[in-house]
């Protein structure tokens, strides 16, 4: 019974109330928030299917090689790594799962560059935003303790009416 338990907290998406969104290039995505090893460990995994306005953040307390691999993941993924301002720093586009055949030998990817976070998206959300190094990524999140997190790149209206006052 435990097992069976275990497999369905795994299974089903948004189980903590850490979430809020991730703004890229004018479009914001809802996103799943992953801070603890155990979040952080699990991620993606045994999802079948990730909406193309979803998205899970990655965050980290100190900038760091944050590979990712993708073992028990079902679908593939485009990944960004950003600076703590929201500056990306690499990406990989549509990252493939892991074959079951290779067990805990799934190639790493990313993570060569330092970071302090990284946003796993739906495949081809990188080429259809345009996204590039340099660009600029922001989050507005609310962690299940009630903390909140802002950082990054405004929303885009945000950064208009900001820009706007500064004349």
């Amino acid at each position: 019974m435990l097992a069976f338990l275990l497999s369905l907290m795994l299974a089903v998406p948004g189980g903590a109330s850490d979430g809020g969104q991730v703004f890229a290039k004018g479009q914001r995505f809802k996103a799943e928030v992953a801070r603890t090893d155990m979040d952080r460990s699990r991620g993606l995994m045994y999802r079948q299917s990730l909406p193309k306005d979803r998205c899970m953040i990655f965050i980290y307390d100190e900038d760091g090689y944050h590979a990712i691999w993708m073992k028990n993941c079902l679908i593939s993924l485009d990944v960004v790594w950003m600076l703590a301002d929201g500056t990306v720093v690499e990406m990989a586009e549509n990252v493939p799962p892991c074959s079951p055949v290779l067990g805990n030998d799934c190639p790493n990817y990313g993570g060569t560059i330092p970071s302090r976070f990284f946003v796993e998206f739906a495949p081809g959300t990188i080429r259809h935003l345009g996204l590039k190094k340099g660009d600029r990524l922001g989050w507005d999140l609310t962690l299940d303790n009630g903390q909140a997190l802002v950082g990054g790149a405004p929303p885009v209206k945000e950064a208009a009416k900001a820009k706007g006052r500064r004349k």
